[in-house]
């Protein structure tokens, strides 16, 4: 009987559509216009298999094939991919230099971090598209284990793809991306996907009958695979291709033919004892070899191996037929060297688990040594063997040289985990100053990738080594970092603001010296942003202009465009808004050419925060596209988180309800920072309100109005708050709707906010109305108004729209239709699809009260189609509601009629007792005005009493009234 075997698939099973799709692919890059496909998929299913059938297809059709693949460990190793890419190209004439020239490509100039990662990846992307001059086809597998700088210039590809003749292929496990400050790779792929630069082929699982073709196959009988044989495989497998054929390689024969004792098995359902058991038929040598080529973790060469066993390249080769005979290995030419890899990653895995303690020690030790002979590898695969090795000094030395390079270059991510390896081995004997640096360029990585409790921590130790090793300038910089913490973690900005001011006392009370005043610079800026964010204008702009004169003495031009910066938000928020725009982008263009990524990426995230902020949606998208533009790199920062949710806010603003609502879900399952997350719950509110999920609604909205309370900035407090008044509305809560409205006015006053007071102008006139208080409605409308006196051409939608609702509510019909008519324009000028709406809502009915009931059946018509495009329940429900209304020529008319507003307004005070005497100070007319008026009022309602007009008063106030009629 014979025993345990590999029993491959022959053919791909299942998978026609996809095949399809590798052909059309294909075709098309024949012809000159590419695409980017990705596979992806659980472990097992198949991709692997895939993607060499479409490098068979592509190759078979006369296109060029490379491309880089990568291991787990390559995750730590920035460019990892397009390394492997390059080295397999170095002795190959049809790519002529490309290989010399990607490998010596390192970014290196004279501005910041950020901006070497910029140029290495548009002069990696660039030199691989000059080379596309005949058709070609680049593999990337394994894209869950590539590091962010190798995806950004896959990423860079895929956008060039379609005027190209070049196919980029890659697979991905996404349900195994890494997580917390990982979350890059969701977000690169969300990216790629919804901007359809690249198309996702997700694999399934094979069905029953595709599972009995394929173990049909596998068998190799003339007939068809029993039933209940292929019920078991399924059963066990759970129709995973892999599965089933290490199933089936792990059992007899006996056991193959007979469905019960495939269930009774002793092979376990995991993918790792089935190899394991299938292993352990092998021979000794085998089992010894495939042990040691898991531990390197990557390909290797026999001479690595024979180095890591110590066992002469000879005795190994049989032993390397072996596994590959078993399907444990695969053999490639890689260069001009014979290279091994494991047939899947899993296999490599469930190997190395079965590595003895003892020995993996003693291999891990050995491949640190030799792994550097391999083609495209790092200092970082050295520093992990020897970390594993329990060779601490050699680890920390490694992980110190790759953690630097990865920070030079800001592939932030790598640098966290390689400062985090070099710290966790640090030395005893290292110096306290030495231990301190490590410590605080710790603190910087994690602060870059949002950890920002080790970056507080590391701060912490830093600035105590500090203070040890008399460094206190340096010690004062660690407690601005310490800000960190309460900075993200939506603590009160006053906190904040209290260690910067902490700082800066440590600092002056130093002797001066260019370092001193290089610090102080550096926090009299940030405690300007303080003071901007905490609504205290006059404070911020002396502490600038103090930190800008010191940083033009000293020479430093970095910070000194952080200053123009931050000048231009105050001008914007001040209302200087175009000239602070215009200033705010040449800055930020400036600080991009000089290199200062940093403070060019966070100056165009701030602009584009403060474009929306005045609802300015073109300025702020073209902030936040000119900043992606050229600074990918941000794309997994706190400034990425901010501008994903600034993004989102501009979606729901233009109708996008569907991608704000996605992007803003996304970010807040992703790791981040409170602050750089907050305004996510306000998308979604938002997103809930337009669709009519007013409970869900006011569920976002209380949870980020807690902590914009909590933080006590108003940028964080009025924009939940009127999503609360709108949602009160809504429910038909008008005297809540309008209570909130007057708070915003006075946290806009005493803050001295316009910007975002704007939105509340309609809202509160409308809440004024529902309370049938039209001469409130009037105040409110007055007070704004007088509020936003200079900012008419932003606030002049609300401003139109407001006295549109009123005048229509006086009867004056004309004068309301010109004014609604501005509000649409103003509103749609500013691409707010749901002001805009409802002023058309607005001006349909005005249109019904002077019976253009034509006229308005095409506004009503229009907002149907934008209501069932956007979703929104509210919007379509009012359209047909006047829809119906127009059919039978009836018009809305005002509870009041048929007094007038101000006729209602003193009867309302004559329900309250007032004489006419005090009726006429109330309103500041004449006693005699204010006699005709009652006299009015009881000729109209018929009545000869006060005591009636009260009486017709509350019955007016106590009808149930729709909150945007």
């Amino acid at each position: 009987m014979a025993g345990p075997r590999t029993l491959l698939c022959p053919v791909i099973v299942g998978r026609d559509e996809v095949l399809e799709l590798f052909d059309e692919a294909v075709a098309q890059t024949l012809k000159g216009r590419g695409r980017t496909l990705f596979l992806s998929g659980q472990a097992g299913l198949g991709k692997t298999r895939l993607m060499r059938a479409a490098i068979r297809k592509a190759e078979a059709a006369g296109i060029r094939v490379d491309g880089g693949a990568v291991a787990p460990q390559d995750l730590q190793v920035p460019l990892a991919s397009i390394r492997e890419f390059a080295t397999g190209l170095r002795k190959d004439p049809n790519w002529g230099t490309l290989s010399a020239d990607l490998l010596a490509i390192d970014g290196r100039h004279d501005g910041d971090a950020l901006g070497s990662r910029r140029l290495i990846v548009r002069a990696v992307s660039d030199r691989i598209l000059e080379e596309i001059d005949r058709p070609t086809m680049l593999v990337f597998p394994d894209l869950h284990w590539a590091d962010e700088m190798s995806l950004e210039v896959i990423g860079e590809l895929a956008r060039h793809t379609g005027d190209l003749p070049l196919f980029v292929l890659g697979d991905y496990r996404a349900d195994e991306f890494p997580t917390d400050a990982r979350a890059l790779h969701r977000e690169w792929r969300a990216r790629l996907l919804s901007q359809r630069h690249a198309e996702e082929v997700k694999l399934r699982r094979l069905t029953l009958d595709e599972t009995g073709m394929a173990t049909t196959l596998i068998l190799g009988g003339e007939l068809p695979a029993p039933k209940d044989v292929v019920a078991a495989v399924h059963d066990r497998t759970n129709g995973i291709p892999l599965h089933i054929e290490e199933l089936l390689g792990a059992l007899d024969d006996e056991a193959r033919a007979n469905g019960r004792l495939i269930r009774e098995a002793h092979v376990p359902d995991t993918i790792a004892d089935a190899v394991l058991a299938r292993l352990a038929q092998l021979s000794d040598e085998a089992r010894a070899v495939a042990r040691a080529g898991a531990v390197v973790g990557r390909c290797f060469t026999p001479d690595v191996l024979s180095g890591l066993m110590e066992r002469p390249i000879t005795e190994l080769e049989p032993t390397l037929d072996e596994l590959v005979d078993a399907a444990i290995l695969r053999p490639f030419n890689y260069v001009d060297d014979g290279y091994y890899d494991f047939r899947h990653q899993l296999l490599r895995d469930a190997i190395y688990s079965d590595v003895p303690p003892s020995l993996l020690r003693r291999y891990h030790a050995r491949a640190a040594e030799f792994v550097m002979q391999l083609e495209a590898s790092s200092v970082v695969h050295a520093s992990r063997h020897y970390e594993r090795a329990g060779l601490r000094p050699e680890a920390f030395q490694t992980s110190m040289t790759a953690a630097r390079e990865a920070s030079r270059m800001s592939a932030r991510h790598e640098a966290f985990e390689l400062y985090e390896r070099a710290v966790a081995n640090m030395p005893a004997d290292l110096s306290t100053e030495e231990q301190a640096d490590l410590l605080a360029s710790f603190a910087g990585a994690a602060n870059a990738i949002e950890r920002n409790a080790e970056s507080v921590e590391a701060a912490r130790r830093a600035r105590d080594l500090y203070f040890q090793a008399g460094k206190p300038i340096q010690a004062a910089d660690m407690l601005g970092m310490m800000a960190t913490g309460p900075a993200r973690d939506g603590s009160p900005s006053v906190r904040v603001h209290e260690i910067n001011l902490q700082v800066l006392a440590e600092l002056d009370a130093l002797p001066p010296s260019d370092e001193r005043d290089q610090y102080r610079a550096m926090y009299l800026a940030l405690s300007a942003n303080d003071h901007l964010l905490l609504s205290e204008f006059e404070a911020a702009r002396a502490d600038l202009e103090a930190s800008l004169a010191m940083a033009e003495r000293i020479g430093d031009e970095e910070l000194v465009l952080e200053n123009e910066l931050t000048r231009a938000r105050l001008d914007i928020v001040e209302g200087r808004y175009e000239t602070g725009l215009s200033d705010g982008l040449r800055a930020a263009r400036d600080a991009r050419d000089a290199g200062y990524e940093s403070v060019g990426v966070t100056g165009y995230r701030n602009l584009g925060i403060m474009a929306a902020r005045i609802m300015d949606q073109r300025s702020a998208a073209a902030a936040m596209n000119e900043g992606l533009q050229y600074a990918d790199a941000i794309e997994q920062s706190h400034c990425r988180q901010m501008i994903a949710t600034t993004t989102a806010l501009l979606d729901w603003a233009s109708g996008n309800w569907d991608a704000a609502d996605d992007r803003a879900r996304h970010e807040m399952v992703d790791r981040g920072c409170v602050r750089g997350t907050i305004g996510t719950l306000d998308v979604v509110g938002l997103v809930a309100l337009g669709r009519g999920r007013l409970d869900e609604a006011r569920r976002w909205f209380d949870e980020s109005l807690a902590v914009g309370r909590r933080m006590t900035e108003i940028a964080y407090v009025l924009p939940p708050l009127w999503g609360l008044a709108e949602v009160d509305l809504a429910s038909g809560d008008p005297e809540t709707s309008a209570a909130r409205c007057e708070e915003a006015w006075t946290l806009a006053v005493e803050k001295r906010e316009r910007a975002l007071l704007i939105p509340f102008v309609v809202t509160g006139t409308r809440a004024y109305l529902a309370l049938r208080r039209p001469a409130d409605a009037d105040r409110w409308l007055s007070r704004v108004r007088g509020h936003l006196v200079g900012w008419e051409t932003i606030a002049g939608a609300a401003l139109s729209h407001g006295d549109g609702l009123i005048r229509l509510a006086a009867g004056s019909v004309g004068g309301a239709r010109e004014a609604l008519e501005r509000a649409v324009r103003g509103w749609e000028d500013r691409n707010r699809i749901w002001e805009s709406t409802w002023a058309r809502l607005d001006l349909a009915q005005c249109l019904m009260r002077a019976n253009r009931f034509a006229d308005a059946s095409i506004l009503l018509a229009d907002v149907r189609v934008v209501a069932d495009r956007i979703g929104s329940l509210p919007l379509h429900a009012r359209a047909e509601e006047l829809k119906r209304a127009a059919r039978g020529r009836g018009v809305e008319a005002e509870p009041w009629r048929p007094l007038t507003i101000r006729e209602f307004e003193v009867a309302r005070l004559i329900a309250d007792g007032m004489t006419n005497a005090e009726i006429a100070d109330a309103l500041e007319i004449a006693p005699k005005t204010a006699s005709s008026h009652v006299e009015h009022i009881l000729a109209k309602l018929g009545v000869t009493r006060r005591a009636e007009i009260a009486a017709w008063t509350a019955t007016i106030a106590k009808e149930a009234v729709p909150a945007r009629s």
